[in-house]
């Protein structure tokens, strides 16, 4: 009797092992399928809202830059760079906008990938000698233009190369990704049609882009305009001598607005204004990072509009 009891109670306690290990495991795989495959950190606006859209539910993202910060400007802090180093991807834009990318991919773990969003596509190098210029600061003259999210067609070449490289780092959910690509690329057809309907709007002989800064080179390249940039990709100090030639080719081409730029010094292109007295038009989204504007569609939506309210009347 005393035997039996025994063996029941043993018999008891593998069955509790058994839920107990079973109770685990269901634990165990809720909490790896609720981290999402990839946690992705980015490095600008634009590039996130690209990291949301090919990762899908695949990714968590950790934006290091939030929208509205200044990005020729911004440092990563210590957290930035503890959130980098625990990320399986940093996100970067890349063509040497993150000045500060060099050390940051020294301080990372051997385990982060570095993907720079920029590699897919051409480059935009600044020179006067380029058509798509109607001058540009001699400071920055030979330099490439980094801002190429103004490029929609340059954007939906990001997502595929992008879904390629998160393929890579999660080849399990590699076919989610293209999948994720080929869809947003889809919207940005449509998006880039819309754009191009628009600016058909703007006489050929008035598509001359006066901004506060050289972010505009792919937009001027896919749009067909001459960009007339007051200073140089980076912004900083501008020459009295290349004012005096901005404002030459303003009036020589009558050009009859000039565009601030949100986060942008207004100093210099204000002396323009006043100097050739030709319209202000409304602020453009030069750097893509506006606080209110944190999607791709919603950045180009906004410039379009500004531009055609300002040139197409």
């Amino acid at each position: 009797m005393h035997q039996s009891a025994i063996a029941g109670s043993g018999s008891s306690i593998r069955k509790a092992l058994i839920l107990l290990g079973l109770s685990l495991g269901i634990i165990i795989a809720s909490l790896a399928s609720s981290r999402a495959g990839l946690e992705v950190a980015t490095l600008h606006p634009m590039v996130t809202d690209l990291a949301r859209e090919v990762g899908g539910k695949h990714v968590i993202v950790f934006p290091l830059m939030k929208a509205g910060e200044d990005i020729h400007n911004f440092r990563p802090s210590s957290s930035d760079m503890a959130r980098a180093r625990s990320a399986d991807i940093l996100l970067a834009s890349g063509k040497g906008l993150e000045l500060y990318l060099p050390r940051l991919r020294k301080a990372l773990s051997g385990s982060t990938r570095v993907i720079e969003a920029g590699n897919a596509v051409r480059s935009v190098k600044l020179s006067a000698k380029d058509a798509l210029f109607a001058c540009c600061p001699e400071h920055a003259a030979g330099s490439i233009d980094p801002h190429w999210w103004h490029s929609v067609s340059g954007m939906k070449r990001a997502a595929a190369y992008v879904a390629r490289e998160f393929g890579k780092t999660d080849p399990a959910n590699k076919d989610a990704y293209t999948s994720n690509a080929r869809v947003w690329g889809k919207k940005l057809d449509a998006l880039e049609t819309w754009a191009k309907r628009e600016i058909s709007r703007i006489p050929r002989s008035k598509r001359y882009l006066v901004t506060a800064h050289a972010a505009f080179g792919y937009f001027c390249r896919d749009f067909g305009f001459v960009s007339i940039p007051v200073a140089g990709p980076s912004e900083g100090n501008v020459s009295s001598k290349y004012l005096a030639e901005a404002i030459g080719q303003i009036r020589k081409n009558s050009v009859s607005v000039a565009f601030p730029e949100i986060n942008a010094n207004p100093r210099a292109l204000d002396s323009i204004i006043k100097t050739t007295g030709i319209r202000r038009g409304k602020a453009l989204i030069a750097d893509g990072s506006e606080s209110s504007t944190s999607t791709y569609r919603a950045f180009i939506e906004h410039n379009i509009k500004v531009i055609i309210s300002g040139l197409a009347g």
